[in-house]
């Protein structure tokens, strides 16, 4: 015998949710049971992404890689020794520098 269920649903969640279901040929009553289904295996209810965790992270080495080859192509030096060139001047001729690097 089986046994109806009642709950109360954010409309917008509700909509989108049905929305997901019909994508994947799925009914909400599909759903609630493999809800349960998780509940009782699990002894837990179900999580979505978790957010990366607060606090100091180390990046991987290839993500430092990475890293080191953006700011690489982001850094500008000035030309004369009193660094008086104006910054537009200085981005302009980064950019012709690069544009020529990618023609050759």
């Amino acid at each position: 015998m089986d046994a109806i269920v009642t709950a109360r649903v954010p409309a917008e969640i509700k909509e989108q949710g049905s929305a997901v279901l019909r994508e994947i040929g799925a009914t909400p009553t599909q759903l609630v049971n493999a809800a349960y289904r998780y509940l009782l295996s699990e002894r837990k209810l179900p999580q979505g992404p978790k957010a990366a965790a607060a606090g100091k992270r180390t990046p991987t080495a290839d993500q430092m890689r990475r890293i080191d080859a953006s700011l690489s192509v982001m850094r500008l030096e000035p030309a004369d020794p009193n660094g008086r060139r104006p910054f537009g001047q200085m981005l302009s001729e980064a950019r012709d520098e690069r544009y020529a690097e990618h023609l050759a």
